[in-house]
């Protein structure tokens, strides 16, 4: 692969649908499988990624994305990243200070909105693929900035009500970043998680679907990448373990058959 990367985002308002797990199993499809140069921005100052990732706990004293994403600090984006315990992923890190971060950026008098934007575009040309997980939520700066700086926004969701209405709420702040700050910004697909083969499940994910068809007219539900409800991949993702190298064979082929062309139609190769 050449060129500068391709900056993806995962996204949903709502909380526990899998967003980080679904970054990280990406992020690792694509060194592996397809041999991208991938680095993965944590957004969300709860910073799961990060903790799952590094390869050495972070010292307090050390510096991370928040720095680089406060205004003033002369901290750069390269100052931040480190490798993780994959290779060919690098990450850069968040702890709870990205809060603080947040609300720095709303009290900038100019170009808040553009601070990530800014920090990565010296990294496109290190990177295939660039992923940032983002907070469950649509309040300040962190999701804005992130979808600000993308070329791409993937939706993550998980068959239930309450996720399809999170989408929806999602919707609005796309169609705000597309006209004030990044009209090229694309929607590539729906992410369905923590699917469960049962009749409620089906009828969620019609209604997902519908509601996708709504709010996002052609964008694509991805039914065929289906992340089913195991525990076993939430474990794995918590401790750093990589699905392709798993002991259970029914995680090495969902790396195989889900993560691999998911990550493919991210970096537009072939799967």
């Amino acid at each position: 692969m050449s060129g500068k990367a391709r900056i993806v985002a995962f996204a949903n308002q709502k909380g526990g649908v899998g967003k980080s797990t679904t970054t990280m199993c990406t992020a690792r499809a694509a060194a592996v499988y397809h041999g991208a140069r991938v680095l993965v921005v944590d957004m969300d100052p709860q910073g799961n990624v990060s903790s799952s990732l590094v390869r050495e706990p972070i010292p307090s004293d050390e510096v991370t994305l928040a720095d680089a994403l406060t205004p003033g600090t002369g901290i750069s984006l390269r100052d931040v990243i480190r490798p993780t315990v994959w290779d060919g992923v690098d990450l850069a890190p968040a702890r709870a200070t990205l809060s603080v971060a947040d609300r720095a950026l709303m009290a900038a008098e100019f170009g808040r909105e553009h601070k990530l934007r800014e920090q990565l575009a010296p990294e496109l040309d290190n990177y295939d693929l660039i992923l940032i997980d983002n907070p469950p939520t649509l309040l300040g700066q962190l999701l804005t900035n992130s979808l600000t700086a993308a070329n791409a926004a993937v939706l993550v969701t998980e068959a239930s009500q309450w996720s399809g209405n999170g989408l929806a709420l999602l919707g609005k702040t796309i169609n705000g970043i597309r006209s004030y700050h990044n009209q090229q910004l694309e929607i590539t697909g729906v992410v369905v998680n923590r699917w469960r083969d049962t009749s409620f499940g089906r009828q969620a994910e019609e209604e997902i679907t519908a509601g996708i068809e709504k709010h996002f007219p052609g964008v694509p539900v991805w039914l065929e990448w289906r992340i089913p409800q195991w525990v076993d991949i939430a474990e794995a993702a918590e401790n750093g373990l990589a699905l392709d190298e798993s002991k259970k064979s029914k995680l090495r082929v969902l790396s195989q058959d889900v993560f691999r062309p998911m990550a493919a139609a991210l970096l537009k190769v072939p799967a």
